[in-house]
């Protein structure tokens, strides 16, 4: 693997790639230490059914999104990379874009609530949690950091923010707080996050103003970031659809325990993104070089991204009983087979991660909507027939299947793609291809 890292980060810019990557890489360490341990006390403290009733907000929130975020994130750090000179107006024109968003989404979710997503009881915490789809809009300079290779300021706020929220649950459990404080923690944790970000961004030369927002960047923006939009409304869909389906077929506490689980999975995935983000410029680079360079470069990413998660996945299936009890309690029991299987979701998502990069350098975005509708539909299909029967373990198998079909078994089924298709099969062989790089070393 550090062969494969070490093809990726060619100079120029291995250095800068590299500190980036791994102020990415202590931010989620932050993150997991911060929040995801407080998040273990949070369990223990609401319990699997209000617990449940937690997730299954975060799950509706979750839902409608992606009418905030425009699936722009891709096309504008692309863009960012390409033509710096523009930062200002793309940063600008992003953040307009992503708060019509918010906007809309907002009022998507307070319909639903009346609609009947929602008992009463669940409707303010659903208000609360809303909240959260004005972050995108805000939090447009962190793309602008990390296209610039200078995560480190984004790890900064980041950190602080998580360090707030920590506290702020802690205190919340000391009280005896409500489900609704706790609401409240995550909508100012991302509040604080805004707030330092947007002034770190001010003191390193982003100079917003009014009338940077670009209508005509605004409508090329959009005409092409629809299709993973789209794509990105289906992986929502097949990563939250589980919760929402499992609180109507079984209940809060299958929900609470689904949770429990896939927290232990979920908490990697910063791994590909920070990977994505810092070895893009290689692989623009390497792309502008010529077929062969950029085929090189891509399979060393691929084998990169799936060695990392095997390298999560087996230590965390085998340890999974133990996880759980000590995380959570033996109210969390059930959890653990159900981590035994989810975990292995996490090889499709990195390979996905990276295919997703090939796909947007290359514009196969109708593609890569295709794909992940397909997963989406598989999954709400397979979640039919196996959580009547199975609960969250039958969840947690419709996940692994639809990643499987989304991330890398569609990629057989479009020609342009295809030669794509055999790295990332090559990749998924890297158990018994894991000489060739001991022998490079």
């Amino acid at each position: 693997m550090l062969t494969a890292l070490h093809t990726l980060l060619e100079r120029p810019g291995a250095r800068a790639a590299a500190h980036n990557l791994g102020w990415l890489v202590a931010e989620k360490g932050a993150r997991l230490v911060l929040n995801v341990g407080v998040g273990f006390w949070v369990a223990r403290h609401l319990g699997p059914t209000q617990y449940g009733s937690l997730n299954y907000g975060l799950a509706v929130v979750g839902l409608v999104s992606l009418l905030a975020e425009l699936g722009l994130e891709s096309v504008v750090r692309r863009e960012l990379i390409q033509t710096p000179a523009r930062a200002v107006e793309l940063v600008a024109t992003m953040g307009g874009l992503r708060l019509a968003g918010g906007v809309v989404a907002y009022a998507l979710l307070v319909a639903g609530m009346q609609l009947g997503w929602a008992t009463p009881a669940e409707r303010g915490l659903l208000a609360v949690l809303g909240l959260t789809l004005f972050q995108p809009a805000l939090m447009v300079t962190d793309l602008w950091f990390q296209a610039r290779l200078r995560a480190k300021f984004s790890v900064w706020a980041q950190v602080a923010a998580l360090t707030a929220g920590a506290a702020m649950r802690v205190a919340l459990i000391v009280a005896g707080a409500t489900l609704i404080g706790f609401a409240w923690a995550v909508v100012a944790e991302a509040g604080v996050a805004v707030a330092l970000l947007a002034l770190l961004a001010r003191r390193e030369g982003l100079a917003l103003r009014p009338g940077a927002f670009d209508a005509v960047l605004a409508r090329r923006l959009v005409r092409e970031a629809w299709p993973l939009m789209l794509s990105g409304f289906a992986v929502i869909l097949y990563l939250r659809i589980d919760a929402i389906m499992l609180r109507a077929m079984v209940g809060e506490a299958a929900v609470g325990i689904y949770a429990a689980a896939i927290r232990f999975t979920e908490i990697w995935y910063f791994l590909p993104m920070a990977l994505g983000s810092s070895l893009l410029p290689a692989l623009l680079r390497a792309r502008e070089r010529g077929p062969e360079a950029y085929a090189a470069r891509l399979q060393a990413y691929y084998d990169l991204s799936t060695g990392l998660a095997y390298g999560l996945s087996v230590p965390i299936a085998l340890a999974a009983p133990w996880l759980i009890r000590l995380a959570y309690g033996p109210a969390f029991a059930g959890a653990a087979p159900v981590l035994a299987l989810h975990i292995w979701s996490s090889v499709f998502v990195f390979l996905g991660v990276a295919r997703g990069l090939f796909l947007v350098n290359e514009k196969f975005t109708r593609f890569y909507l295709a794909a992940t509708l397909t997963g989406a539909a598989l999954n709400i299909g397979l979640n039919c027939w196996l959580i009547p029967r199975h609960g969250p373990w039958g969840a947690a198998l419709a996940t692994v299947a639809a990643q499987a079909v989304a991330a890398w078994a569609s990629s057989f089924c479009f020609a342009p793609v295809r030669q794509t298709a055999w790295m990332q099969t090559r990749a998924l062989l890297i158990p018994v291809r894991w000489f060739r790089y001991v022998r490079r070393a």
